[in-house]
């Protein structure tokens, strides 16, 4: 028996089903359904198809109807699962047509297929699983409880679902897709100072700190990464962090201060002097500009429906 045959969920029906759980060592995946595995608190690994990953919370674990998850170790593993055959979002959606599109689907189809993409599409950067930060799964929480609110309302089922997937998506985007194509081009020490970039930039980080990290003469270090990415490093890493800092005007009600210290800035004024430069408005005039469009667009949908 697996482990989702062995509890109770919380909300569920035919095709469509959010579970709470307290994770050790048992076995996730649905032959034909696919599956969000949200690890909100603990450490430990687990095996994905016989692939060892490690978990460290938050994590966002996406799975398809042919991958099965185990774990293999853990240490108080606390999150949640919502497990969904695609026609919980269009009814004449299969797990078969959406993979091949050999259906004649319509504009909006096409755009709620690719929210499904984080299922399917795997690369040397995203293997269908994310770590993320306490706002990010703060926000993933509230969505989900919108979600469970029309568990037993078709229609706005697939609309809510729909924004907790394209959120996802967008994450997956930003924080592993965006530097594939860079990675992949780049020789090995570039390759791990960016990952480095990637995995670290809520810390301090200096040139003296990844040479020594790394090994190699800062002028050596230095100018590899200017070849490999047209950009210093400290430039690439201040964009990074803009960035990932977008995100979270937009999608978290956190403070601007709070903001520029979860992506690494420890002086507001300067994360604010950067904002500007890279993205053109102020953090605060960013997320009122980001607000007023998505409300809009919320005008629209309700419009439309």
């Amino acid at each position: 028996m697996s482990f989702l045959d062995s509890i109770s969920p919380n909300h569920t029906s035919s095709n469509f089903n959010i579970i709470s759980l307290n994770i050790n060592t048992h076995l996730l995946g649905c032959c034909n359904r696919l599956s969000v595995v949200i690890i909100e608190k603990g450490i430990g690994s687990v095996l994905i198809n016989e692939q060892v990953v490690s978990i460290t919370s938050p994590m966002i674990i996406c799975l398809n109807e042919t991958e099965r998850l185990h774990f293999t170790s853990a240490s108080n593993l606390i999150g949640k699962v919502i497990s969904f055959h695609p026609n919980a979002i269009k009814d004449y959606f299969t797990l078969e047509n959406i993979r091949t599109l050999d259906h004649s689907f319509s504009v909006e189809d096409i755009r709620y297929i690719m929210s499904l993409s984080i299922f399917f599409k795997r690369s040397k950067n995203y293997t269908g699983h994310l770590s993320t930060s306490e706002p990010v799964l703060k926000h993933l929480n509230k969505l989900l409880e919108t979600i469970s609110a029309t568990a037993e309302q078709p229609v706005l089922l697939s609309l809510r679902l729909s924004e907790f997937l394209t959120y996802i998506e967008r994450l997956v985007k930003t924080y592993s897709i965006l530097s594939e194509s860079l990675i992949a081009e780049t020789s090995f020490e570039v390759k791990d100072v960016l990952l480095y970039l990637h995995n670290n930039y809520k810390q301090k980080i200096t040139i003296p700190d990844l040479s020594r990290y790394f090994h190699v003469n800062r002028t050596t270090l230095s100018d590899r990464f200017f070849e490999a990415t047209g950009e210093t490093i400290i430039t690439y890493l201040n964009k990074h962090r803009i960035n990932l800092s977008a995100i979270l005007l937009r999608e978290s009600t956190l403070s601007i201060s709070d903001i520029a210290d979860e992506v690494g800035f420890n002086d507001t004024a300067y994360f604010a002097k950067l904002f500007r430069k890279y993205m053109h408005h102020t953090p605060s005039g960013y997320r009122q500009r980001y607000y007023a469009l998505s409300q809009l667009h919320k005008v629209d949908e309700k419009a439309e429906f």
